[in-house]
């Protein structure tokens, strides 16, 4: 029985749908691999310039976002002072989205020109330009000043920003050391705040304690004197009346 060949004839439908489908899996892949970052968004800083994370994340030309490398990106960024952690979102419409997370700032130490953070680097600067940033004005013996970094760090920023110095002052009785971890916080609003380490958490009544005051002057919340407690408060001008009268007595001639 003689076999008949059966012939095909090409699909020029198909072939073209075929071709088509590729063309357009080609240019979607080339429209991928050269698009230009169109769009830099910058999320989370406040200590760092937009301008310094673009520079050090090598993007500042606007090159090609694929072909630009998230994790280098996240490695130089996290190199800049005050930066602790860096996240990179790209998106197919040309945006790339940095987002950052700062260090927390917690005191300028005036003695080796620093800026003190919470992951207790140090950032040299001569004259930081930073809102509500305390100044340690003193010298201040290591494992204190480890242990007040470490207090500080857990101490709200709202409370922070309403210190302007801060100096190390230990109390001493004849020549005998009662608080060695007591400090005295020189506040913006004029009033002056004995704080220790061991109550430091006190700070975070000291808005509500303000509230209540009526003059300015000296606030124990060191917890040496009536414990954490109780409020203990002298005005500065029941100071100034108790130096007027020890003076006074220290001038009277015996009789």
């Amino acid at each position: 029985m003689e076999k008949k060949s059966v012939k095909r004839r090409l699909n020029k439908k198909a072939l073209l749908v075929i071709l088509l489908t590729l063309y357009l899996i080609i240019m979607a892949f080339y429209y991928c691999f050269t698009l230009p970052i169109k769009n830099i968004v910058i999320e989370g800083n406040s200590l760092v310039s937009d301008a310094s994370i673009i520079d050090a994340a090598g993007i500042k030309n606007y090159p090609e976002i694929f072909k630009t490398s998230s994790s280098k990106i996240v490695s130089n960024v996290s190199a800049l002072d005050f930066i602790e952690d860096v996240s990179v979102k790209k998106s197919l419409y040309g945006t790339i989205r940095i987002t950052v997370t700062e260090s927390k700032v917690l005191f300028y130490n005036i003695l080796n020109s620093s800026v003190v953070l919470s992951n207790n680097e140090e950032v040299v600067m001569d004259k930081p330009d930073i809102l509500g940033l305390p100044t340690l004005v003193n010298y201040v013996p290591s494992d204190i000043y480890e242990e007040l970094i470490k207090k500080m760090s857990e101490t709200g920023a709202d409370i922070i920003s309403l210190i302007s110095e801060i100096e190390y002052s230990p109390d001493v009785k004849d020549d005998v050391t009662i608080n060695d971890s007591r400090f005295i916080l020189r506040m913006n609003d004029g009033n002056y705040v004995y704080i220790d380490l061991v109550n430091f958490e006190n700070l975070e009544k000291y808005k509500l304690i303000y509230s209540s005051l009526e003059e300015k002057g000296v606030l124990h919340l060191d917890g040496v004197y009536a414990g954490s407690d109780t409020i203990v408060f002298t005005s500065f001008a029941a100071l100034a009346a108790q130096n007027e009268t020890v003076e006074g007595e220290e001038n009277e001639l015996p009789q």
